[in-house]
């Protein structure tokens, strides 16, 4: 006579494999403790591992997802540098052009720059000696010419004289700029005859 091949064991409850865990510290602690008193008794470690996986099992195909470990990609970090890079780069741009607004507006009412709008834009920057003139300076650059439209911080050029004129604008329809009635001041961006467009600085 063939023996029945045992059904899959029920599926064990949180509580009920808390319970199996238990027993296995018990008995580890109970082999500690019999040590000390000079009886060597270790647990039946195969049973208890065997019991363990048996419980692992269950749970599994009672619907509980078993939990796989998460594998890092290895591109993940790698793919953002380009990006992290890009936004530095227009974090420390944005950080000089306000240092150069600040600087310039610091100086309104001074009348030192009066006939040195090119060296009164390069201070602002922190630099001088780059061109001779704002003519000089506006040849050079890559030009736009629709002025009104000149964004925060850019140089803002005009052909006032054979030397031009050149002021930074404010990204609202204003500069600072030297010669605004007679001293640094903030000016709309008409203010200054034959407008010839705008630049990104280059400092």
């Amino acid at each position: 006579m063939t023996a029945a091949l045992p059904g899959p064991a029920p599926a064990r409850s949180p509580q009920q494999m808390t319970a199996v865990l238990g027993v296995a510290v018990g008995a580890v602690g109970a082999a500690v403790l019999g040590s000390h008193a000079g009886e060597v008794s270790l647990p039946d470690v195969g049973a208890t591992t065997a019991e363990l996986n048996l419980t692992a099992s269950h749970a599994t195909q009672a619907g509980h997802a078993a939990v796989a470990p998460v594998a890092a990609d290895a591109t993940s970090a790698s793919a953002t540098v380009p990006e992290l890079t890009k936004a530095a780069q227009r974090h420390a741009h944005d950080a000089k052009i306000e240092d150069a607004i600040s600087l310039f507006e610091s100086r309104i009412g001074t009348t030192r720059y009066e006939g040195y709008c090119e060296r009164a834009v390069e201070n602002a920057f922190g630099t001088q000696g780059h061109y001779g003139s704002a003519i000089q300076d506006w040849h050079s650059q890559d030009q736009h010419t629709d002025f009104r439209n000149a964004p925060r911080g850019a140089m803002v050029f005009y052909n006032t004289s054979s030397n031009g004129h050149v002021a930074l604008s404010l990204g609202d329809g204003r500069v600072v700029s030297s010669s605004a009635h007679g001293r640094v001041g903030i000016v709309p961006i008409d203010h200054f005859q034959r407008p010839l467009g705008w630049a990104y600085a280059p400092y």
